[in-house]
């Protein structure tokens, strides 16, 4: 098994992401991802998505890969996580600021969701952020990742006001929550 591996039950990879070489794979989640909180964002703000975005999910998605994947350690680092080989889920971390990271797009595929897949997703992230020598880390959740929320709290993050860099869109502010940890 490599560094970038981590065991369980099964086995879990992480893969740095390349937009070339996984543009199909990374589309694949990407657009899952944002079809996910599409429906969510309409239930919950009444807006469509494809009004903050410019354009379809897909369109967005496309032209979003090549900057998703760029940064390299200690900038940052995405991740296809496999489980069995098989593309389960996402993840990144970026640089927001001097000693300051951002947690990117943790995703499970809902057909491997219950595992604790998102858990381990989400301690890669900060043992990385940790790693690249960033003291704080930030993110954004929507209202409606409940579970996700219950997480992040485990793994120490403490709600805090939205912050510089933050990619959300501000009609969706008032209701997001954003998060950090030191």
């Amino acid at each position: 098994m490599n560094d970038d591996a981590i065991e369980t039950s099964m086995t879990i990879s992480f893969e740095p992401a390349d937009a070339k070489r996984d543009r199909d794979v990374m589309l694949d989640l990407n657009i899952q991802y944002f079809a996910w909180m599409e429906a969510c964002i309409r239930r919950d703000f009444g807006i469509e998505i494809s009004d903050l975005l410019g354009g379809s999910i897909q369109t967005y998605v496309a032209s979003a890969l090549d900057k998703l994947c760029a940064a390299q350690p200690p900038e940052g680092v995405f991740y296809i996580v496999r489980r069995n080989g098989r593309p389960a889920g996402m993840g990144g971390v970026r640089k927001l600021a001097d000693g300051v990271s951002e947690m990117k797009r943790v995703f499970v595929a809902p057909d491997q969701r219950g595992g604790g897949l998102g858990a381990i997703i989400v301690k890669r992230l900060i043992a990385d952020s940790d790693a690249f020598g960033y003291p704080v880390m930030r993110l954004d959740s929507g209202p409606f990742m409940a579970s996700a929320h219950k997480l992040y709290e485990v793994e120490g993050f403490k709600d805090r006001d939205a912050y510089e860099g933050v990619e959300v869109p501000p009609e969706l502010r008032h209701n997001w929550r954003f998060m950090e940890r030191s």
